[in-house]
């Protein structure tokens, strides 16, 4: 066996003569192999071609939810209050609500603090000594 070096050396004419020399051995059953890989392929290419039994079902429905969208009146937000002095009455009666749930948690969240700077108090006491 000739190393990389020496057949890189070699001229073109010289390695078809050595190719011709010793005929190279086929594999047992390469031609069936390679019948059976393009008649798979044949099949796979002949299956793309075909369009999926679902792509029409679902333009259809694409097509039905949108006729669909079109045809329903928009329903948007509907007026409750027909006078606007009512309606200014509700809104402010809405935030005293949320004015007063506001001042609970504020007063907890002050209790809380006074709990939460007790160990860093402690720490503080510790770390001076």
């Amino acid at each position: 066996m000739k190393t990389l070096e020496e057949i890189e050396n070699l001229s073109p004419e010289e390695l078809e003569s050595k190719a011709a020399e010793k005929p190279a051995a086929v594999p047992e059953g390469l031609q069936e192999r390679i019948r059976l890989a393009l008649s798979a392929q044949e099949i796979v290419q002949e299956r793309r071609r075909k369009t999926p039994l679902w792509v029409p079902f679902s333009a259809l429905a694409v097509a039905a939810a949108a006729a669909t969208l079109l045809i329903l009146p928009q329903r948007g937000p509907k007026d409750t209050f027909d006078d606007p002095l009512l309606a200014y009455a509700e809104v402010e009666k809405t935030f005293q609500t949320i004015s007063e749930k506001m001042s609970a948690g504020v007063d907890i969240a002050r209790e809380a603090s006074a709990s939460v700077d007790f160990p860093q108090t402690v720490i503080d006491r510790i770390q001076s000594k």
